[in-house]
């Protein structure tokens, strides 16, 4: 390449406005001699010459393509056989990365106002803090070492005794070139800012770049090729750590796509579900599928960034909060960083600069990523760690407040820069509100323990290729209130039972783990089945939803009946089919078993705050007196005499209809109770079904009857004699 190949006026690449004072180059892919050393490069590779050869510019002139040299401004000879061992003031591959970084950016009109001393202000704003020295490397050699750098790293301490603009008006007034390096305008003098005569912008590394990197570095040709993906979450020293002596383009290009999957990749071990697999997620599965489709817009450039929306997961543990943020993320193709509070503290001493660093970190490495991918996902878990400040004391507000303002700060500049934030918590109402407001994570969902439907498609995304074709209705149906992660381990713990017996896993292994086989004797199990037959049976004729019934034990209960509430407002009548409802299964046992037992106290004590804020909060008693809100009615109970009196008379009457309901539906009960005893748990329909087959009989008292009027011509046994017959 000759030198005026280069000596031309800024191209494409780096096009400057003239307007004003400020000198504005944007970022390119590659500049036209960037495509020249290309070119060059592919020839030998064509040719099968030497790469040195085509890349000596020993003599070529100030402008010619290599890295500039400590002597007069020259870029030196790229020297050295078969890759790039020595040559002129670049022994480092981060030093050949900025080099080739800067080709566009520093057009050749600002490297000769540098070379010549100019007294110009040149502002280099880069993708990162770890950018900075390179950079000032490349610019020192550029300009023969005539111009003063101001590099900045960080933000500076504030200091009452140095005057940061008379600083910078003490370095322009020097004479000489002043170029400030900077990965964010605001750790800059404001006067440095005004007076800048060209804004330089730096893109992060781009495939072509690092391409051409790799093959100036080994020397050799390699039919891999890089694509954009293989950057994802890479910083300057990342990909410069890849670039080692003796190593060949397939060596580089291996530890690159490695390194790329170490910062962006789902931990070791934990294999990403696909999103439109994911099931049981409900209002928040659907932002989800909307949120890829934006991130592509972004992308695409039809969409401004900030029209992004972040939001909160929150609900019990183990719901799959991270899963969802991790599956978004592999469906729009960005990447996904994630922390946490405790992250914070772990990975420093834990005081309040070093979690300010820590946080600064995070949000560094997600602002690259979106500058790199047009897009990226920042997911922070436990979000509640962060605490409230309005519930905070004075003691602990005073280190609290400096963290949280400046994660307030540093998160609503994350969402202008094309970041998606996604919160995981278990408990939304211990939140900052101040984290909640749009422009930060604008929207809440709750992800609940998966329904039916829900359990069925984890388990089979979990089984993979086990169990094919098998049906898992049971083990869906056995799995009530399991959330994803339970049922993980589930699949985990039926897997190994099978291993340990040397064969392939059955269904048996998964209900075993799912549902081990019940220790409570046959009389206690059917007692339990009679109890919630009683339930489900006299709700379904109530008209409440029943979702299932189990005989499956839990923590504080031997079986349960799971009833879906549709009235948020019921009237008195609605409240009483409630009461009954609970009083249901204490009548089974009093009428159908061996009498009321204690297993009924959770139901009693439910019916008994039903009814107490019939009469003292909801207005539907006899006055409409409200004492006190519903939750807390019962406890007037023991200070109201006559507020228990009438509890009480609404509860014995209430149980005289519930045994009633018991007597009348004795079949349907106990043909529920052997359907329970058989499959352990049944669903609404099912109920419903077997409701239908058995309809109810009742009793009337024979002075309650209704005696209709005897026809004409019977006989004395009520059938139709001949004369009624005609």
């Amino acid at each position: 390449m000759s030198t005026n190949e280069h000596e031309r006026p800024a191209s494409a690449d780096a096009v400057q406005s003239h307007r004003g004072d400020a000198d504005v180059s944007q970022p390119a892919t590659l500049s036209e001699t960037n495509r020249g050393v290309v070119d060059a490069v592919q020839a030998a590779l064509d040719l099968d010459l030497p790469i040195p050869d085509l890349l000596d510019f020993d003599e070529a002139g100030d402008d010619a393509a290599g890295a500039g040299s400590a002597s007069g401004g020259k870029r030196p000879a790229w020297r050295g056989w078969r890759g790039v061992r020595r040559f002129d003031g670049l022994g480092q591959p981060v030093e050949l990365l900025a080099e080739i970084a800067l080709e566009a950016p520093l057009s050749a009109r600002l490297r000769r106002a540098l070379r010549r001393a100019e007294p110009v202000v040149v502002l280099v704003i880069v993708p990162s803090a770890a950018w900075v020295r390179p950079v000032e490397g490349v610019v020192k050699r550029a300009s023969g070492h005539k111009a003063e750098c101001l590099a900045r790293t960080a933000q500076p301490r504030p200091s009452t005794a140095v005057d940061p603009d008379a600083e910078a008006a003490d370095l322009v007034a020097g004479g000489h070139p002043v170029v400030a390096i900077t990965p964010d305008r605001g750790w800059l003098a404001p006067l440095l800012l005004a007076a800048a005569d060209h804004v330089v912008v730096v893109p992060p590394l781009d495939a072509a770049q690092v391409g051409l990197a790799v093959r100036i570095w080994c020397g050799r040709r390699t039919r891999a090729g890089m694509a954009p993906g293989d950057l994802s979450g890479l910083d300057l020293p990342d990909v410069a750590a890849a670039l080692r002596p003796g190593s060949t383009p397939a060596d580089c290009l291996s530890r690159i796509r490695r390194a790329s999957h170490a910062r962006i990749g789902a931990p070791d071990g934990d294999a990403v579900t696909p999103l439109d697999r994911l099931t049981g997620y409900g209002e928040a599965h659907a932002w989800a599928i909307r949120t890829v489709a934006d991130i592509a817009r972004v992308r695409r450039g039809e969409m401004p960034a900030s029209c992004l929306e972040g939001a909160v997961l929150f609900g019990p543990p183990g719901t799959g909060k991270t899963t969802l943020a991790r599956s978004l993320a592999r469906a729009s193709g960005v990447v996904c960083i994630e922390t946490s509070v405790g992250h914070w503290f772990a990975n420093s001493p834990g005081f309040l600069d070093s979690i300010t660093k820590q946080i600064a970190h995070f949000c560094d490495r997600l602002e690259l990523a979106a500058k790199q991918d047009g897009c990226a996902i920042g997911f922070c878990d436990e979000l509640d760690a962060l605490p409230n400040r309005s519930r905070l004391d004075d003691r602990n507000a005073l280190w609290w407040n400096t963290v949280i303002t400046y994660c307030l700060l540093r998160f609503e500049a994350l969402r202008k820069a094309g970041v998606v934030l996604i919160g995981a918590t278990n408990h939304v109402d211990r939140i900052d509100a101040a984290l909640l407001r749009p422009g930060r994570f604008d929207l809440q969902f709750l992800i609940a323990p998966p329904d039916e439907a829900g359990r069925l498609g984890i388990v089979r995304v979990h089984l993979g290729d086990d169990l094919g074709g098998a049906d898992l209705t049971a083990a869906a149906r056995l799995s009530h209130g399991m959330t994803g992660a339970t049922l993980a381990g589930c699949v985990r713990a039926a897997r190994s039972r099978a291993r340990a017996a040397d064969r392939p896993m059955r269904l048996d292994d998964l209900l075993a783990e799912i549902a081990p086989a019940d220790a409570r004797s046959p009389v206690r199990l059917r007692g339990v089945a009679l109890h919630e037959a009683g339930h489900a049976l006299v709700a379904h004729r109530l008209g409440l939803a029943v979702v299932q019934v189990t005989t499956r034990g839990g923590a504080h209960h031997d079986g349960s009946t799971v009833l879906r509430l549709s009235d948020p407002t019921p009237d008195r009548a609605g409240l009483e089919r409630q009461v009954i409802g609970l009083l249901a299964g204490r009548a089974a046992d009093a009428v159908l078993g061996n009498g009321a037992t204690a297993g009924a106290s959770e139901d009693l004590r439910e019916a008994t705050r039903l009814l107490a804020a019939v009469h003292a909060s909801l207005g539907l008693g006899d006055t409409l007196r409200v004492v006190v809100d519903q939750e807390h009615a019962a406890m007037l109970l023991r200070e109201d005499p006559a507020l228990a009196g009438l509890v009480e008379a609404d509860l014995r009457r209430l149980q005289g209809v519930a045994e009633t309901l018991v007597r009348a539906d004795r079949a349907a009960i106990l043909e529920l109770v052997e359907a329970l005893l058989t499959r352990r748990v049944l669903t609404g329909d099912e109920v419903a079904e077997l409701a239908a087959l058995n309809r109810p009989r009742f009793r009337v008292p024979a002075g309650h009857r209704d005696v209709p009027p005897r026809p004409t011509g019977s006989d004395f046994t009520g059938r139709l004699g001949p004369a009624a017959a005609s």
